[in-house]
């Protein structure tokens, strides 16, 4: 061919990059930068390569044991990055332990999904991933690759409260959560708990290479955010190392996109449950005496403008003439602030990692124990509003069976917002007594006397923890919030069995209330 045919020869457009074919509008890709779309939403612009055509089988060439090793491993990167829809299904059935994800299989785990308290995180909302697993009829091989990692996470999730035979295995077992006659038997739940842990482990596994092929840790999209939001949950309830990294990407991604929220249809009740999710957030690191990654910026921007002092809060609730539930609606979001702003007090003055390099302050102890008489005093005004609106007895709750979050009715609400202004509450006290008792030998004689006053003062409040605890139990069924509940419950197990007799009850509650941990893979420790 001539140079001049070859000058006009028509060169070939490259492919459009994933979020244009995911938003299915017109790419115009360009050679040495992003395309104009991402560029204008400052995104990562990728573009994953197809393959066209029959599948050829390559000839392995003779090379040497290095070379066949660099191959190898270029091979594995280059088929990773460009699955076909086809390969996609079959990567996601393979494991001996993983149930087989065909769509009856995930479209039962959506139905779990709605009876955990994750369905309520707004970004489930904001993403609409119930209506895109929906609109391809729970076929995981039809997903995007961030809608198909979500799902996974979602999956992984919610095989917690799955009591299906491919979770659980062959057997006796419920038919579901709500299987009164199978628990009432008082069954054998180990060899559940067992079945569920391989099978849970292995989905877990499945959604921790699905999200890390695709980086969700890297673009901060509503779908990665959740992605790491259900990854960071999922380490919770199995393990959890030194660092976090998928709940500082969820927080970093939701911290870059909250101002765009901000602009749209951004509602007082979004405002409610990011208070709620963000309190969860906190205290969870809270416990684990790890930094809390959430800023007061960051509860300003998602839960909304900052609540009045805790003491004047209190005064308002001892003057308020709202009678029932209708002052506890309009209290949980400044009572959630509150547990957030204390729960970061408790680790920059008492038990962060710069905090413990000095001497613990005095001041500081005597502000967190005023603090906690205020918290508890807040508490105690709204839990008695939700004791008379839902007219609540000792016998009560413990037959009820797990509900709905999608449309839970005022009563649930009621009894789920108790549940949580005691979980406030308890998981500061317990952490701040521990702390005191790791440092009393801290300092001189007078100032060890003086801190052993002050660790007295919070052992009696942890003492009304534990009686919250037992309360906050019987506001739930027993088989709600399993998974959730164990981080919360087994540290107060082990302060159960040191103070036994003075506790024997609380401690019988605790146990009973725990039995069903076995049904999810977890056991008590042998005190």
């Amino acid at each position: 061919m001539s140079s001049a045919g070859q000058s006009h020869k028509k060169l070939k457009k490259p492919p459009a990059c994933d979020n244009c074919k995911a938003r299915r509008v017109l790419c115009h890709p360009q050679p040495n930068g992003p395309c104009p779309r991402c560029a204008e939403k400052d995104t990562i612009c990728t573009t994953t390569p197809s393959v066209r055509g029959r599948y050829r089988k390559t000839v392995k060439p003779a090379h040497s044991p290095a070379s066949r090793g660099s191959s190898s491993l270029l091979s594995q990167e280059s088929r990773s990055s460009s699955l076909l829809p086809q390969e996609s299904a079959l990567a996601l059935h393979g494991s001996a332990d993983c149930p087989s994800l065909d769509p009856e299989f995930v479209a039962h785990c959506f139905e779990c999904f709605e009876c955990i308290p994750q369905v309520g995180h707004p970004l489930v909302k904001t993403t609409g991933i119930k209506d895109t697993i929906d609109a391809v009829s729970f076929d995981l091989s039809l997903l995007l690759p961030q809608s198909r990692a979500l799902v996974l996470c979602i999956i992984a999730a919610a095989s917690l409260a799955s009591c299906h035979e491919a979770v659980l295995g062959p057997g006796p077992r419920p038919e579901s959560l709500s299987d009164r006659a199978f628990f009432a038997s008082t069954p054998d739940l180990r060899a559940c708990g067992v079945r569920r842990a391989a099978a849970y482990r292995a989905l877990r596994g499945k959604a921790v290479k699905a999200a890390w092929e695709i980086g969700v840790i890297l673009e901060p999209t509503e779908e990665n955010a959740l992605s790491c939001f259900l990854l960071d949950l999922l380490e919770q309830s199995d393990s959890c190392g030194a660092s976090r990294p998928w709940a500082n990407a969820y927080i970093s991604h939701v911290r870059a996109l909250a101002p765009r929220w901000r602009t749209g249809k951004y509602t007082e009740s979004d405002e409610g449950r990011w208070s709620g999710f963000l309190m969860s957030e906190a205290l969870y690191a809270t416990t684990r005496r790890m930094p809390i990654s959430i800023t007061l910026h960051d509860q300003l921007l998602l839960s909304g403008p900052e609540p009045p002092p805790l003491s004047a809060f209190v005064q308002s609730l001892e003057s308020s003439k709202k009678a029932g539930l209708q002052l506890l609606w309009p209290s949980m979001k400044p009572y959630l602030f509150h547990v957030v702003e204390l729960a970061r007090q408790l680790f920059l003055e008492i038990n962060g990692d710069y905090a413990r390099l000095k001497p613990l302050s005095e001041s500081a102890v005597i502000r967190f124990l005023s603090a906690l008489t205020l918290l508890h005093s807040a508490g105690s005004h709204l839990l008695a509003r939700v004791d008379i609106g839902i007219g609540l007895t000792a016998a009560q709750s413990s037959d009820r069976t797990p509900f709905r979050f999608e449309d839970p009715g005022v009563e649930p609400t009621a009894r789920a917002c108790g549940y949580g202004i005691i979980i406030g509450f308890i998981s500061l006290v317990l952490p701040f007594y521990r702390e005191l008792e790791r440092r009393a030998d801290e300092g001189e004689s007078h100032v060890r006397e003086r801190m052993q006053l002050f660790r007295a003062q919070a052992r009696s409040i942890t003492l009304l923890g534990l009686r919250q605890l037992v309360r906050a139990l019987r506001y739930l069924p027993r088989m709600h919030y399993m998974p959730l509940n164990w981080r919360f419950i087994y540290p107060w197990a082990e302060f159960c069995a040191e103070t036994v007799p003075e506790n024997i009850a609380d401690l019988e509650t605790c146990v009973v209330r725990s039995f069903p941990f076995r049904l999810f893979g977890f056991k008590l420790a042998s005190n």
